[in-house]
């Protein structure tokens, strides 16, 4: 009688999956998702692509480039806790679909303007 009452039960629960993408996932405090690159605060010490296990970052000093490829970032947040300006100009955001196609999408690049944005 031990099966037949756990089908029942199982039966009865609500299902474990969700219904994604229609159903989105609740994002759990200290998400680390794509990493965001904040121009205003950034000082181009170079700090985060020095510290960025798998190189995915790069930084052009004298055209004022930061860009970083999403292919190889593994999330792990070192660049964010090496960066030593206040706000952080390297952080983890929330944004967790990153599918694309094409390879090219996956390296994003920045650019620093002469107003400071």
């Amino acid at each position: 009688m031990g099966i037949l009452s756990e089908a029942i039960k199982r039966i009865l629960e609500r299902p474990a999956t969700r219904k994604y993408p229609k159903e989105k996932p609740k994002i759990p405090e200290g998400f680390r998702g794509r990493i965001e690159w904040n121009p205003e605060t950034c000082i181009f010490c170079m700090l985060c692509a020095i510290n960025c296990p798998t190189n995915a970052i790069t930084i052009n000093k004298e055209k004022k480039e930061w860009s970083i490829d999403i292919g190889k970032c593994i999330f792990c947040g070192r660049c964010h806790d090496v960066c030593p300006t206040k706000p952080k100009s390297v952080s983890n955001s929330k944004k967790y679909e990153l599918a694309e196609y094409e390879k090219e999408k996956f390296r994003l690049k920045f650019r620093k303007s002469e107003r400071g944005g």
